[in-house]
Formats: structure tokens, sequence, C-alpha cells
């Protein structure tokens, strides 16, 4: 490296276009260094905090729409037993009575292949 650094003939902050170097510009050397560095490390404990905090309420707010989809399905179960009681055919028969219905006794068909299309039954 010392060969390109006197090929190059130039200092690295004047390449960057610096009036001085990084570490000569900042206040009293390391201790700016060690300023910056704790700056940078609050500023991640920060937001560590923040992303933390945010992750917590999401969880909050899925647990609550978990309680919620059990509740809806726990409704779905309770309506759809209900649907098959009131649509059983012993239900179904106790309507149908109700209504003035009677059962067929005897069931006649008709063969639509024999060109008779009404059958009238006395």
């Amino acid at each position: 490296m010392p060969n390109a650094y006197a090929i190059a003939m130039t200092n690295p902050h004047e390449v960057l276009g610096l009036p001085q170097p990084l570490g000569r510009r900042l206040p009293h050397g390391l201790m700016g260094w060690n300023l910056a560095l704790m700056l940078a490390t609050l500023i991640c404990g920060v937001i560590y905090v923040v992303e933390v905090n945010a992750a917590a309420v999401k969880g909050y707010r899925l647990e609550q729409a978990q309680k919620r989809v059990d509740t809806l399905q726990t409704e779905i179960l309770s309506i759809q037993t209900k649907a098959v009681s009131v649509s059983s055919l012993q239900q179904l028969t106790t309507r149908a009575a109700e209504l003035g219905m009677k059962p067929v006794d005897s069931i006649q068909y008709l063969n639509a292949a024999a060109k008779s299309y009404a059958y009238l039954a006395k």
C-alpha cells in the first residue's frame, strides 16, 4: 500500500474532498469517536425499544382477533346445529302435518318414452 500512496501523491482526505482527516475533524479526536459511538448506541437502543413495543401491540391485536375468530366459530357451530335440527326428516314431517299436508301412499311414474306427456289419476 505504501507504493500506491507514493504513486498517487495525495492524502486520503484530499481524495475525499475533506479539508483535514476525519479523525482530526471530530472534537478532541478519541473523545469525539467515543461520543459518536455512544450516540449511535443510544439511537439503536431507542429504535429497539420502539420496535419491540410495536411488535407487542401487534401481538395483542392478533390475540384479540384470534379470540374473536374462536367466538365466531362457536357461533357458526351452534347455528349449524340448529339448522340441522330444523331440517331433520322428523321435524319436516311434523311441520308438513301442521300445514295440512298428507304423506304419499302410492307413487305412480310416467313413461316419457311411450309418448305420454300427461297422466290423469282418478
